[in-house]
């Protein structure tokens, strides 16, 4: 039997793409929000949940974050790195000097700004929910209507791509992870994601000595993030990604260490590292 992996739809977005990469052969169910999608895992109506967690270019999506603190079922039990590569899809026969309107998400339409100036810096520019919504609604509109997407999203209208990579920056990746609510830890987890705060935020070298543990055991840190708890200035909640599984004898003394001196300590999962780009 299949199992079921939630993602924000609609089909189309760059979230269904990172979930077709994930589990082409599986039941995959779109959601219109994120906290539908997590909502779902949480309640048991799906297995998994593939979710988006950090951009290159607009970090943390602390939506998730906060979900997965939150959370006393979810963790993390792989990720996908998918490439952000916009395209401009049009109606069959459309040619570029053909184009006067332009929808897309505001997010996509402000990452190809340089493109858009160059080539149609005279078309009016219409912002959608989401990148896909733009193609579908561009299957309804005239032959002076492009939009931006997904190169999925053009393939499931059917529609030609006229130019593709039109993203002012080439190195805009998104940095997916699959969510699980049982208790697995994968085969192969090669990197865990941890979350802490302090008991005494206010005390001096704190930092210090919650990260020496790991530079001590030869742990290589491979991201380290704050962000305010909610309880009062000063209070910061800690993400922290390094490389090993929780179940490695290292990381168990230095997780020891820290835990000394946090209130608060979780553990998002331990899970194989992405070994490159996800790419069709």
């Amino acid at each position: 039997m299949p199992k079921t992996v939630a993602f924000l739809g609609p089909e189309g977005t760059y979230t269904d793409e990172a979930c077709f990469f994930y589990a082409p052969d599986e039941e995959r169910v779109p959601f219109a929000s994120l906290g539908l999608v997590t909502g779902a895992l949480e309640d048991g109506k799906v297995d998994e949940a593939v979710v988006p967690i950090e951009n290159s270019l607009g970090g943390t999506v602390i939506e998730v974050v906060d979900y997965l603190i939150s959370s006393d079922k979810a963790h993390i039990k792989g990720e996908i790195l998918l490439p952000i590569d916009h395209c401009l899809i049009t109606r069959l026969g459309v040619q570029l000097a053909d184009i006067r309107v332009i929808m897309s998400k505001q997010e996509a339409l402000t990452q190809c700004r340089q493109f858009l100036s160059a080539e149609l810096r005279f078309a009016e520019q219409i912002p959608t929910t989401s990148t896909a919504l733009a193609v579908t609604d561009l299957k309804e509109a005239d032959d002076r209507t492009a939009a931006i997407g997904p190169r999925r999203s053009a393939e499931l209208a059917g529609l030609p791509i006229l130019a593709q990579g039109i993203q002012d920056r080439q190195n805009n990746v998104t940095r997916f992870v699959v969510l699980s609510a049982n208790g697995d830890t994968p085969d192969g987890s090669d990197k865990t994601s941890i979350a802490f705060d302090f008991d005494r935020p206010d005390a001096p070298g704190l930092v210090f000595a919650a990260l020496s543990p790991f530079a001590e055991r030869g742990i290589n840190l491979l991201k380290i993030e704050s962000r305010p708890t909610g309880k009062g200035m000063g209070n910061y909640i800690f993400l922290l990604d390094f490389e090993g599984s929780i179940d490695d004898a290292n990381v168990k003394e230095a997780v020891a260490e820290l835990t000394k001196h946090t209130a608060t300590f979780k553990v998002f999962g331990t899970f194989p590292r992405a070994e490159g780009l996800a790419i069709r």
